[in-house]
C-alpha cells in the first residue's frame, strides 16, 4: 500500500512542476563598471560644476522625460534609446573633459557610461540615484 501511495505523491509533485519556467527577472542585470567610472551625489553636482567649468552634463533620458520632468541646466540630451545616433553624438564630445551622466534612476546612465569608457572618455561621473534623486533633494531643475 505504501508503494502505490508514494508513487501517486511523486507523480503529483512531478506534474505540478511541469510547465513551470524560471521566473522572469524583475530588474535589469547588474552592470559591472570599471573603477575609472565614478559617482557624484546630487548635493555635490553644483560644487563640481563651479570647480570644473568645462564639465559636460549628459542626460540620457528621452526628450519626453526631459519635457515632463525638466533637466539639469545646460545638459545635453543624448537619448540612450537612439542607438547609432547616440554613439555619433557621444563621438563629437571632448573625451578629455569631465562628464556627468544621468538618467531617471541610474540604469541607462550606467550603460552609456560604460560605452563612453570604451570610447576613451577619461573622467566619467554617474549621478548617484539619477535625476529623481536630484529632484528629491530639492536641487534646481531647468524646464
Amino acid at each position: 500500500m505504501r508503494s502505490p501511495l508514494l508513487c501517486l505523491l511523486l507523480s503529483l509533485v512531478l506534474l505540478s512542476q511541469q510547465g513551470r519556467s524560471e521566473s522572469a527577472p524583475t530588474s535589469p542585470p547588474e552592470v559591472v563598471l570599471p573603477a575609472e567610472i565614478g559617482f557624484i551625489t546630487p548635493a555635490d553636482v553644483q560644487r563640481h560644476l563651479v570647480e570644473h567649468l568645462d564639465t559636460q552634463i549628459i542626460d540620457v533620458r528621452t526628450e519626453e522625460e526631459r519635457r515632463l520632468r525638466g533637466s539639469i541646466l545646460n545638459s545635453l540630451n543624448i537619448d540612450h534609446f537612439h542607438g547609432q545616433r547616440k554613439l555619433d553624438a557621444l563621438a563629437k564630445l571632448d573625451k578629455s573633459k569631465p562628464s556627468i551622466v544621468y538618467c531617471a534612476i541610474g540604469g541607462r546612465a550606467k550603460l552609456v557610461a560604460l560605452e563612453m569608457h570604451q570610447m576613451g572618455f577619461k573622467n566619467i561621473l554617474l549621478l548617484k540615484g539619477g535625476f529623481n534623486a536630484r529632484t528629491a533633494t530639492g536641487q534646481a531643475v531647468a524646464k
